[in-house]
């Protein structure tokens, strides 16, 4: 087995890469522990919380022309975005969890970051009775906020009927607080501003907070998606 040092929130840790020396991720999940020692224990951390360099080294990218500092926000940087990802098959680990209640289009999001910022993405999943849709991207590089916000942002734009009740799950109480609770925002101002515009047009919506990685099969599916949009990139 073997170790490389990373990053995980700014402190120094130990990942497990591959024979290349990529980072092993297992169910989507890395391996990674504190101290490079033979008996440490094994954590295991979201592919987004982890980056091969210190948040501080990785603030920026400059362009190769002009040398001048490159915007980190994805929304303004649209062909930095990858491949859509959307499925409609349920997940064998979710055929187990039971459907919504009648008639609420439930949603849950996600997003990742790799470094903070850094490559990020977002996860979706929408379910309205037995139908079911995922659907994950990679939008470039930002911060974990950006990749929250915008997985709202394209959970919402995907309901048709916006007279219809929502529930929407989120584990990012930053986004609840910009979004519905008045909280002054002092970056993602477009995005956020125009998430504000997108929510008035729904007659019965609501946001409510989840805690991440804890065991919610759903908020964990889109977390997965989320992380995985940026393994494939």
């Amino acid at each position: 087995m073997n170790w490389r040092q990373h990053y995980f929130k700014g402190k120094k840790v130990w990942v497990q890469v591959d024979d290349k020396g990529d980072v092993v991720v297992e169910n989507g999940r890395v391996p990674m522990k504190y101290q490079n020692d033979d008996d440490a224990k094994v954590y295991r951390a979201s592919p987004g919380n982890v980056s091969s360099r210190p948040a501080s080294e990785i603030d920026t990218r400059k362009s190769s022309d002009k040398g001048t500092k490159r915007s980190l926000d994805p929304i303004t940087n649209p062909e930095d975005w990858g491949q859509l990802y959307e499925s409609r098959t349920v997940p064998d680990d979710l055929c187990s969890v039971p459907e919504p209640d009648e008639g609420i289009v439930e949603i849950h999001t996600d997003g990742a970051c790799s470094g903070n910022p850094g490559p990020c993405g977002y996860g979706v999943v929408i379910r309205d009775g037995f139908h079911y849709l995922e659907v994950s991207q990679f939008i470039g590089r930002g911060t974990n906020n950006i990749a929250e916000l915008t997985a709202i942002k394209v959970a919402l734009e995907r309901v048709d009927d916006r007279s219809r009740p929502v529930r929407l799950y989120t584990d990012s109480s930053y986004c609840i607080g910009v979004l519905t609770k008045g909280w002054k925002a002092k970056a993602n101002r477009s995005l956020i501003l125009s998430i504000r515009e997108l929510i008035e047009d729904f007659d019965d919506l609501q946001l409510i907070k989840v805690k991440g990685h804890a065991g919610d099969p759903l908020n964990e599916r889109a977390d997965f998606m989320a992380t995985s949009s940026i393994e494939r990139r």
